[in-house]
């Protein structure tokens, strides 16, 4: 368990040090080969209209999921209400079915797996992110997701807050947009990482969140994140930064970036 003093500089350090959108050198993610590889032609949608970020919050789900009743990072046996489907897929991706009244078609939306985009696009469903839908894949999520761009910072924040009281964190998320189901997903991830990898973390304070091009490579508490929590943070939630076609504010590989426009995949 972490002490209070470590809770404490932690907490300062969200406070004091964040940033946004990454580079690697020139490019705006990390190239393949080590970083020799030559920057994507294309790169995120980064502008986005108040009317969209408007529409995002206020659609409605038919589909939600339930809030979870255990903790996916302590339990492996935890699934979610409704079961996920296609979560083991490389090729899945989360799509959106459009069924409002003829006055407002966009207005109301579910949500469902596929085993591909092909398959989601034969079924005029609207990708909204590669992967299996999960608890983060609300449009509410996404209009978080685009208006909180710095979760690397705001996680820590809420992060230390979990490790005090579950429930605070828990709200903390909440507070930045989040709907119930993806704040807890987001909480479950930020209170396993505490533990997991506080001594790295502490010792990784103020490092920059990636070191020199051309490889960019994670600091060392981001590594341990990524390998530790992700897996599980990623299958749950669904819905990522970078399966959503967002950048982020630390440097990814250019691969793991979906080509997504926003604008179009809202119906």
């Amino acid at each position: 368990v972490m002490s209070s003093v470590t809770l404490r500089i932690i907490f300062l350090a969200s406070a004091l040090s964040f940033s946004y959108a990454a580079q690697c050198g020139d490019c705006w993610c990390v190239p393949g080969n080590g970083g020799l590889d030559d920057c994507p032609s294309w790169s995120p949608q980064d502008d986005f209209s108040p009317e969209l970020l408007t529409d995002l919050k206020s659609k409605t789900l038919t589909n939600p999921f339930d809030p979870l009743t255990c903790d996916p990072y302590s339990d492996p046996s935890c699934e979610t209400t409704p079961p996920q489907q296609y979560v083991d897929s490389p090729t899945a991706v989360c799509g959106m079915l459009f069924s409002g009244p003829s006055e407002s078609p966009c207005g109301t939306y579910s949500l469902r797996s596929y085993m591909s985009a092909d398959e989601a696009l034969n079924d005029s469903a609207y990708i909204t992110h590669t992967g299996a839908c999960g608890l983060c894949s609300t449009s509410q999520d996404l209009y978080a997701y685009i208006t909180q761009p710095d979760m690397t910072h705001e996680g820590k924040k809420c992060a230390t807050k979990g490790l005090i009281h579950e429930e605070w964190g828990k709200k903390c998320y909440m507070n930045l947009g989040f709907t119930e189901p993806c704040a807890e997903i987001w909480n479950y991830d930020g209170i396993y990482d505490g533990k997991k990898c506080a001594g790295i973390c502490v010792l990784n304070l103020f490092a920059d969140n990636n070191g020199p091009p051309p490889a960019c490579e994670l600091n060392d508490c981001l590594e341990c994140d990524e390998d530790e929590a992700g897996p599980v943070f990623k299958e749950v939630a669904g819905r990522t930064r970078r399966r959503s076609g967002l950048n982020e504010e630390i440097g990814r590989g250019c691969d793991e970036f979906a080509k997504i426009d926003i604008d179009e995949a809202m119906c």
